[in-house]
């Protein structure tokens, strides 16, 4: 079911939209300026083509009638305890990126036009096979950097040593930021003890069958509701689900948690064997190590989801082999957990999540479940070969 993808900001005149035949519903994130409300998700019918502005109107009241009230009559932008009444911080925002020029342009532009007032744009290129990357970040005017040595949390960390402020925010090169992304992540850095920052990331477009099957799957997004992770106030296996707490594709830190647990693992991550993992295992060192982290859900990215059925099918892969190489991190750094680890990864991850699943859906007959459930269970199989792998890689680039 294709969905359209829009932003409406019930700020101004609210406009109409027409909707083609293409698409079975519309998914609009709903903004006063630059604070998202929220979703509305509407069907689209043959009749149906284009949502005139009363439409909109009476919709988006249905659903956020109290808070837009908040927003407008009560001046919840202007409260005391808002940050947007205080300077605001200064942040470096980071992009990673390689051999992806023409989508690090559209990031880049989204980027040039952040409702802000002092921000950098620090581009780290991880060894690019052509000058594109390059060319297009001196088009955009912002700091290019190369990272010689291949893999992403490589470029993070370099990101990290070359940004000029204390709060580094990370944008991935095939994402787009919303006017107010900035101002989101600052707000969730109002609490001084919060240390990391995740915000929503929502689907950029939904246009093809694997895209919408990524949704379906669960997504990017965590939702548009507030929490705090502390150490103290979790149960021990909940600790191990670092996954639940966002994505490193709309992530922020303060340099003093960075320097404190010694950065990304290099072993982890695109760009190594392991394919995925080094922002969980981040978010997981962090809070272990007693720092708190905040999901702020006013802190929107849009992403651009992998388009064709064998990328996602690649994907799902990678997120079972790259959760268990997080995990095998988790148990070769800390020996003392290495028992508590052995039990979540095997009761609750690779039965409650994986084989459950596989049984229920064969049961039901749900091919689609069954499928990608195999999927992420076979790349979990393939985690330990790819682990070792990524421990040599990574030791070999630390004494070169």
């Amino acid at each position: 079911m294709l969905t359209k993808c829009v932003e409406i900001d019930i700020s101004i005149p609210i406009q109409p939209i027409y909707v083609d035949n293409r698409y079975q519903h519309l998914f609009a994130l709903i903004c006063w300026q630059s604070r998202p409300l929220g979703v509305l998700v509407l069907p689209c019918h043959p009749e149906l083509r284009t949502f005139s502005a009363e439409q909109l109107k009476q919709a988006i009241l249905k659903q956020f009638g109290w808070g837009i009230w908040e927003e407008a009559v009560s001046g919840t932008l202007e409260r005391p305890e808002l940050p947007y009444s205080r300077p605001l911080p200064s942040i470096s925002v980071v992009v990673c990126t390689r051999d992806r020029a023409r989508s690090l342009q559209k990031t880049l532009q989204s980027l040039a036009k952040l409702d802000y007032a002092e921000y950098e744009v620090v581009v780290v290129d991880n060894c690019s096979r052509d000058d594109s990357t390059a060319r297009a970040v001196a088009e955009s005017g912002f700091r290019y950097v190369r990272e010689m040595r291949p893999g992403l949390d490589w470029a993070r960390n370099r990101g990290v040593l070359e940004a000029r402020y204390d709060i580094i925010a990370f944008i991935d090169d095939d994402a787009l930021a919303t006017r107010g992304w900035l101002r989101g992540i600052a707000y969730g850095f109002r609490d001084p003890t919060v240390m990391v920052v995740t915000g929503a990331v929502l689907a950029a477009e939904i246009e093809t069958a694997a895209q919408h099957d990524f949704e379906r799957y669960g997504g990017m997004s965590k939702g548009f509701v507030p929490y705090t992770i502390r150490r103290q106030e979790l149960r021990s296996r909940d600790l191990f689900w670092a996954s639940n707490w966002g994505v490193g594709a709309n992530m922020a830190l303060r340099r003093t948690v960075f320097n404190a647990i010694n950065g990304f693992d290099v072993a982890l991550d695109v760009g190594t064997a392991t394919c995925g993992g080094g922002d969980i295992e981040f978010f997981y060192r962090a809070v272990a190590g007693g720092y708190a982290l905040h999901y702020e859900p006013t802190a929107v990215v849009w992403h651009t989801h992998r388009r064709d059925q064998a990328s996602f099918r690649r994907q799902i892969y990678n997120n079972g082999r790259s959760f268990a190489s997080y995990l095998m991190t988790i148990s070769r750094n800390e020996p003392q957990r290495r028992r508590a680890v052995l039990w979540f990864g095997t009761r609750w991850w690779l039965w409650n999540w994986l084989i459950v699943r596989i049984f229920v859906s064969f049961g039901k007959r749900d091919w689609w479940t069954l499928r990608l459930a195999l999927t992420e269970f076979r790349g979990a199989c393939s985690a330990p070969k790819a682990y070792q792998a990524a421990q040599l890689i990574a030791a070999q680039q630390m004494r070169a």
